[in-house]
């Protein structure tokens, strides 16, 4: 009988309805500078490539890697170059011979001048000749012409090199660009020089950098114009391609709904929700879409709407669907309303 009153009062505490910390939520209006997406771009690109035509014999670098300038990146195989030096170098000398035989005939005046001046060609002709093949060899080396990271890398052992070919692409990124485009009808809000703050999602850090670049001529179907904003990137954390945001132009008023973040619950997926309360006390389990945080707060930016109750605390004992049994907060949340 004793055991059968402790499972009844067992079986009705487990009926009975969570409690659970509520509050209402309420916007408020603060003032924002206009945010701009853009991306980092690289403050050169270049494409390397070879300026004579042979095959491939070597390759020192792979993609990713970072680059000095002068550091050596591939060559080809110069054997017919250097076989082409050597023949360059016999002609030379043979011609330098003659001219120096001929040469004392010819100031004595026993030796005809269209003769002379043919040899004199010809030793000319050498010399050109041993120039062209000396920088053949050392064009069949190809080196970093800057400092960056390889983004591309073409050359392959055994493959064809020849001049216009590209071998590598080299990306500098000790400086980077944050880019922008601006609607014509707010292009005068920008100046030259002007600071602004860029942030990178990817990193969750914010950049501060000016203005420096503006391109006076608008894209002909967006007419919108393009901006850079110039940013030290010595650490190498700025990668070309991340996607930034640009806050600056005149601050607007915008309104906001922000909620403490222990009202805020994760899924297996890292989804955040919130449990809203209906009108018959039910929590159902929506999501949201979260902004920046502000202190022990955060944006949400879509999901919830103005007057909507939600769990603020308690929340991990309730299920979707479950009705619970609410209470207002001990203290005000800024921007949740208690009820």
């Amino acid at each position: 009988m004793i055991q059968s009153c402790k499972q009844k009062e067992e079986k009705q505490l487990k009926d009975e309805p969570p409690v659970v910390t509520v509050g209402t939520i309420q916007s408020s209006e603060t003032e924002e500078s206009v945010v701009y997406s853009g991306s980092i771009v690289p403050d050169n690109m270049t494409t390397v490539s070879f300026a004579v035509t042979g095959t491939i014999n070597n390759v020192s670098v792979n993609e990713g890697q970072k680059v000095s300038k002068g550091q050596f990146l591939a060559s080809i195989d110069a054997t017919e170059y250097e076989a082409a030096l050597q023949i360059a170098n016999a002609t030379l000398e043979q011609s330098e011979d003659a001219f120096r035989r001929f040469d004392e005939l010819y100031k004595k005046g026993s030796f005809p001048e269209k003769d002379y001046i043919d040899i004199k060609t010809k030793v000319a002709q050498a010399q050109a000749n041993k120039k062209i093949n000396k920088k053949r060899i050392a064009d069949s080396r190809l080196m970093s012409p800057t400092n960056g990271i390889i983004t591309v890398k073409s050359a392959e052992i055994g493959g064809m090199a020849a001049p216009g070919v590209p071998a590598f692409t080299i990306v500098k990124t000790d400086l980077v660009y944050a880019q922008f485009s601006v609607p014509e009808s707010e292009i005068g809000n920008f100046k030259q020089g002007m600071q602004v703050e860029v942030n990178i999602p990817t990193l969750q850090r914010n950049f501060t950098g000016k203005i420096t670049i503006i391109n006076p001529v608008a894209d002909e179907i967006s007419k919108a114009y393009t901006l850079k904003v110039r940013l030290d990137n010595s650490g190498g954390i700025l990668m070309p391609g991340m996607i930034s945001e640009v806050s600056a132009g005149i601050p607007a008023k915008v309104k906001q709904v922000r909620v403490p973040l222990t009202a805020i619950i994760n899924n297996v997926d890292k989804i955040p929700h919130v449990y809203v309360i209906d009108k018959n006390n039910n929590a159902k389990l929506t999501r949201v879409t979260v902004g920046k945080i502000a202190g022990d707060e955060v944006i949400i930016t879509n999901g919830l709407d103005e007057n909507q109750t939600i769990i603020l605390a308690g929340q991990n004992n309730v299920k979707e669907g479950q009705k619970v049994k609410t209470e207002t907060a001990s203290a005000k949340a800024p921007t949740a309303k208690t009820e």
